[in-house]
């Protein structure tokens, strides 16, 4: 039902952290309130801080969709041309990652 989410054919794959410089001051902090301000992208599951929710993926041309195994819905994952992501956030907003460490 779900694409592969293992090896190159899933580019989110990995740890993400928020771009400060390429957010909205109210998008840094609504992220930071509700401990967004790092996704860990893996094979079955997302994780940010205290949290693990089961996924699959859709990987399309330049956006990669998240179907949550708990039956909230899914989530928008855009590609960037620099290698970052837009990623649709479950609390309503849309914020921009860059690989962490980066």
């Amino acid at each position: 039902m779900f694409a592969a989410a293992c090896g190159p054919s899933n580019p989110v794959l990995g740890d993400w952290e928020i771009d400060r410089d390429d957010n909205r001051r109210g998008v840094l902090l609504t992220v930071e309130s509700t401990q967004l301000e790092t996704l860990s992208f893996g094979r079955e599951a997302i994780a940010s801080p205290g949290t693990e929710i089961p996924v699959g993926y859709v990987v399309e041309e330049d956006v990669v969709r998240v179907m949550r195994g708990d039956g909230r819905g899914e989530h928008r994952i855009e590609l960037l041309q620099d290698g970052r992501i837009r990623v649709e956030l479950p609390i309503g907003v849309t914020a921009v990652y860059r690989r962490a460490g980066e």
